[in-house]
């Protein structure tokens, strides 16, 4: 009688320590399996950037604006993940629209944006992103984006001397007013 007398004067501790156990074994059980669903923090920088590039793909924002376009979103990828897959095939799918894009880009006469535009391509050709065998596209890729550098040349060429014009004309009529 006495032994049981003792073990309900006693029944608080054990209960408060077992209530103590069972908190920390579902604390450790909840804290695992919260760990477990979260992702990496290169592997969530990735798969945002990921998303972001997809999104300003489908959106027809290829080479503009800055900052907010798929092939600096999946250089940003490729920077995080270098051999990234996604992002290497996507690149190499979107080159030959972003270059028809520079090309409208020069023709409207945005020179500048043209000139930014033409350097990411470049860029994507310089770091051999687009390098597929299967794809042996290399001498293509080159002879376009050379193409592009000589039209922009060409236009930089045609509007130095457009303005020359405009400044030779402005300078005749000033001359001929103080005459």
């Amino acid at each position: 009688m006495q032994n049981l007398a003792s073990f309900f004067s006693r029944r608080p501790v054990w209960l408060g320590g077992l209530l103590v156990l069972i908190m920390l074994g579902g604390g450790w059980w909840r804290w695992n399996a919260h760990a477990a669903t979260q992702p990496s923090s290169d592997d969530s920088g990735v798969h945002i950037m990921l998303g972001l590039a997809s999104t300003a793909q489908h959106e027809g924002r290829l080479v503009a604006p800055v900052g907010s376009n798929a092939f600096e979103f999946y250089f940003s990828v490729l920077q995080l993940e270098p051999g990234n897959h996604t992002a290497l095939a996507a690149l190499r799918d979107m080159f030959k629209p972003a270059c028809a894009d520079v090309e409208h880009s020069i023709a409207d006469g945005d020179l500048d944006e043209a000139q930014r535009e033409l350097q990411l391509l470049r860029a994507y050709d310089a770091g051999n992103y687009r390098y597929d065998p299967a794809h042996d596209e290399l001498n293509a890729s080159d002879y376009k984006l050379a193409l592009l550098g000589g039209y922009l040349d060409a236009q930089r060429t045609l509007l130095g001397r457009k303005h020359a014009a405009q400044a030779a004309a402005l300078a005749a009529r000033q001359t001929a007013a103080l005459q």
